[in-house]
């Protein structure tokens, strides 16, 4: 771990950049649970006041191309799910969050190991899409 840099009394006292890495890191997935969590709550809200999810017997899900245009005609499924992608996306943008953190300090070692993570996490997502 860094040293910490003693300020004088009038000034505060000066965070290692790991530390604020982790609290960037933090801010992102506290923010995305909880931004995604208001979406779902929302899509469920106006699905109730509709009457229904819009679904019939057979659910069939919205392929992530057509979730726009879903959305677009407020559908109460196409906000529950993008809800759902937004929670699933939380820890991509977290790893982009360390990936940034790690080369601000220039530590190319795990800067590289975080690439490699996203890499192997986006390819997993895109041939789930594909299936």
């Amino acid at each position: 771990m860094k040293d910490f840099v003693v300020a004088d009394e009038n000034k505060p006292i000066a965070v290692p950049s790991d530390v604020k890495g982790e609290h960037a890191i933090s801010i992102v997935l506290r923010y995305g649970a909880i931004i995604s969590t208001l979406i779902m709550a929302a899509g469920v809200a106006l699905a109730m006041f509709r009457g229904s999810l819009g679904m019939s017997s057979a659910y069939h899900p919205i392929h992530p191309r057509d979730l726009f245009s879903h959305l677009l005609r407020l559908e109460p499924v196409a906000i529950i799910e993008s809800g759902i992608l937004l929670l699933l996306f939380t820890p991509i943008a977290r790893i982009v969050v360390a990936v940034i953190g790690f080369a601000l300090e220039r530590d190319l070692k795990y800067v590289l190991i975080s690439l490699g993570v996203l890499a192997i996490v986006l390819l997993s997502i895109s041939f789930a899409i594909e299936a």
